[in-house]
């Protein structure tokens, strides 16, 4: 994991620890301290690809660590 990616998780994580739900693209900009939203999807995608986070396909604010159990997202 680069260290982009590792900022990007940690915020992930943190927000889900604070709030209990997902981030959206712009909370984890602002979190991250980021100006480009394709930039930030891209890293979420990466992640999920290397299975470090997990989303529901078509919902928002879905992503999440996969230590965390899905509650009745879907």
């Amino acid at each position: 994991m680069t260290p982009r990616q590792s900022e990007v998780f940690i915020a992930i994580d943190a927000f889900w620890n604070k709030f209990g739900f997902g981030p959206s693209v712009d909370d984890i900009m602002r979190l991250t301290n980021s100006s480009g939203r394709g930039n930030i999807a891209r890293i979420c995608k990466t992640l999920c690809d290397i299975g470090v986070c997990k989303r529901v396909p078509n919902r928002a604010r879905s992503i999440r660590p996969t230590y965390i159990k899905l509650r009745n997202i879907v």
